[in-house]
């Protein structure tokens, strides 16, 4: 079998959804499947072939696309930015993926709606499409605008144009995909609400390279956590989405009860210079570590006390499996995929979105318990060494393929 992965957005060693192709096209290529992996590199504007080399400019088709797509011929195309934005880079995308080839597989696996109708849109025959819904793209849109307006509220961002606009994406790619793949009971029932047939899901939760994950944990961290203090930390990208705003503003009420605490933060994101500003004007500047972006977060998070994934919105974060896996005691956001990753009380703990008041004050607590702390962390490795294997996540997600030709095959 020959499985094309091809995501819209950009391959890149951050984030969940390069760690989930990547994990998944090792475990397929052990299991004897031929694996290709199609994505953007932006810095070259480019779209290409990760393991092959093969790769195709976008420069060589966007002067035309604009000549093409332009205000004058399409007012109402061009009237929103962003959106025409979208369009004029799927159409490249389109473009660039019809050039390297998409003929030659028997499934397309695709990581997002966009990627999704691109590839269906260039098909020349019936190749079996899954796609993958590893968030919700019209919400994660809201959320990028909530940023600079804060009063927006997502019920009337759903109903506007570009609400719309990403909906529509989530909505064509769903009907045009033979199987659709989620790790979450809250993802499937997301776009459930767009009107897509159960019948079309299938679950299959996210997984770890358990041996990769210990030799990596293995590794020396080359620091260590000042004499006294205890290490509350978080991974991931610096975007608002990802609620590290929130975090920081706990942390600054925290600091007015202790001191016996540092926060470590490893990542990188468009807000790093803002969440910088926020913990200098909160007086938590020299409490904080921001460490960038790391190529070994096992052996970052051996040295974690406490883990907070504090976001918006997110699926299930590959980072709370991370520190559960550390026997790290973490604690989410009661929102989206997240509240399923723990038992609370038991594997970790969940706190209501965006509050910093009861995420402070649950900080607190645990900052007293070295007890209890040990105790939840423990349980929380124990459950995510057994409910997150890779090998299982690759024999399941191989069915999925087989399924897909086979329903694929039915309606030929």
């Amino acid at each position: 079998m020959r499985v094309l992965l091809v995501t819209y957005w950009e391959l890149t060693h951050m984030g969940g959804i390069w760690t989930y192709i990547k994990q998944l096209a090792d475990r397929l290529g052990a299991l004897g499947v031929e694996v290709d992996i199609m994505g953007t590199n932006s810095a070259r504007n480019e779209v290409y072939v990760r393991n092959l080399n093969h790769s195709f400019s976008k420069d060589l088709v966007w002067p035309m696309l604009q000549a093409k797509l332009n205000p004058t011929d399409l007012p109402q195309f061009t009237a929103d930015s962003l959106l025409a934005y979208y369009e004029l880079n799927r159409y490249a995308f389109e473009m660039a993926a019809s050039y390297l080839g998409v003929e030659q597989y028997d499934v397309i696996h695709a990581q997002d709606p966009v990627a999704a109708v691109a590839i269906k849109r260039i098909m020349k025959r019936n190749i079996p499409l899954v796609t993958s819904y590893h968030g919700a793209l019209a919400r994660e849109a809201f959320y990028d605008e909530q940023n600079s307006n804060p009063q927006l509220i997502l019920s009337a961002y759903l109903q506007s144009k570009r609400g719309r606009y990403f909906l529509s994406l989530e909505q064509r790619s769903a009907a045009q995909s033979e199987l659709i793949l989620v790790s979450s009971h809250w993802i499937k029932s997301t776009v459930t609400e767009l009107g897509v047939p159960e019948s079309k899901f299938r679950q299959i939760p996210y997984a770890v390279d358990l041996p990769n994950y210990r030799k990596a944990a293995a590794a020396r961290f080359p620091h260590r956590a000042p004499a006294g203090k205890k290490v509350i930390a978080f991974t991931g990208r610096l975007e608002y989405i990802k609620g590290v705003h929130v975090l920081i503003k706990a942390l600054a009420s925290l600091k007015t009860k202790r001191s016996d605490w540092v926060c470590w933060i490893a990542g990188e994101g468009n807000l790093l210079d803002e969440l910088r500003g926020q913990a200098s004007n909160a007086s938590i500047a020299e409490d904080i570590v921001f460490w960038g972006k790391l190529d070994n977060i096992p052996s970052f998070l051996k040295h974690a006390d406490i883990y907070v994934q504090p976001s918006l919105q997110d699926t299930q974060p590959f980072s709370v499996t991370e520190a559960q896996l550390a026997g790290v005691p973490v604690i989410v956001s009661g929102t989206a995929g997240m509240p399923e990753m723990v038992e609370p009380g038991h594997t970790g703990w969940v706190v209501p979105t965006q509050d910093a008041d009861s995420l402070s004050e649950l900080l607190h607590a645990l900052l007293e318990d070295d007890a209890t702390r040990k105790k939840v962390g423990a349980a929380a490795k124990s459950w995510a060494e057994q409910h997150r294997s890779l090998e299982e996540m690759g024999l399941r997600t191989l069915d999925v393929y087989q399924e897909a030709i086979y329903r694929g095959g039915l309606r030929a």
